[in-house]
């Protein structure tokens, strides 16, 4: 069952890319009759495919949830940004969800849509002329196959042939922007006069410590500039999994922890993009 299961997820993925991205094509084509239409129309599929603002509606009721001892609904609320068992989560398991959720979020939810746009471009520049159209059909396409790895890429008796693939192309769009996270984290922290060197130093050794070949970048240097420690235990729906611990710090995290985290994850998501705009701005095409 396991070759036939990972051919048909194959098929699967690669038929949704094409049949989205030829999708984008024709409504692209449509809305260029009318710049107006055209202008609002590549907006708004760009600003659909970045999602850094809206992991930040996901994660404010679980702290408010958490604040006034709500443990069920914050349990609730995280299981809609999750994939592990919340039911049996403690304050202190809900509290480190959250930040490694959000933590993961930069890379998933922002510096990979925005890397893949940014290569896209350069592509459609050097190719075609037309970098909006290439760009965007770079966002949409990382952002369909994050999607369906969120949906299929489960390591469980179900999914674990038939999402391999989904799940695998997901690692490999995710490799290099979460290593580039590192940077942009460090220059957030650096400007925002927070511990940058315990950040680089708590990421130099545990970023590769996670399950995930890339989720581990983020999240070390996080529990770095923070002198917590993520991972541990982890029940999932399909069994528990033991990942390592990630940073060394002795800090006990707290709801406040969780705001400050998300205000750096997102101050730094700003900062990536105003580096990828200068990029794109200095290249020779853009001057055209």
């Amino acid at each position: 069952m396991g070759i036939p299961d990972l051919w048909g997820g194959a098929v699967l993925t690669l038929v949704t890319l094409v049949a989205w991205e030829f999708a984008l094509v024709v409504l692209s084509k449509i809305a260029s009759l009318y710049m107006p239409a055209a202008f609002l129309f590549s907006l708004f599929v760009l600003y659909s495919c970045i999602a850094l603002q809206d992991l930040a509606h996901h994660v404010q009721p679980i702290v408010i949830a958490l604040e006034r001892n709500d443990m069920e609904k914050s349990r609730q609320h995280l299981q809609m940004i999750v994939g592990r068992d919340t039911t049996v989560l403690d304050k202190q398991g809900i509290i480190r969800a959250t930040i490694e959720t959000i933590s993961e979020g930069l890379v998933d939810g922002f510096l990979s849509p925005i890397f893949w746009f940014s290569v896209f471009s350069v592509m459609g520049a050097y190719t075609t002329g037309n970098p909006c159209l290439f760009g965007i059909a770079g966002t949409l396409g990382y952002r369909i196959v994050n999607t369906l790895d969120s949906m299929i890429g489960y390591k469980n008796e179900t999914y674990l042939h038939f999402g391999r693939f989904a799940a695998k192309l997901d690692d490999f769009a995710n490799f290099i922007p979460s290593r580039l996270s590192i940077l942009f984290l460090f220059l957030g922290a650096w400007l925002s006069k927070r511990d940058a060197a315990a950040g680089f130093k708590s990421a130099a050794k545990y970023r590769l410590h996670a399950d995930s070949p890339n989720a581990g970048h983020p999240e070390s240097f996080v529990a770095g500039v923070f002198h917590i420690q993520l991972g541990g235990l982890t029940r999932y729906p399909f069994g528990e999994v033991k990942k390592p611990f990630m940073g060394n710090g002795t800090l006990q995290p707290t709801t406040e922890t969780v705001r400050q985290v998300l205000r750096f994850i997102t101050f730094s998501g700003y900062v990536a993009a105003g580096i990828f705009c200068i990029f794109l701005w200095a290249l020779p095409f853009s001057n055209r």
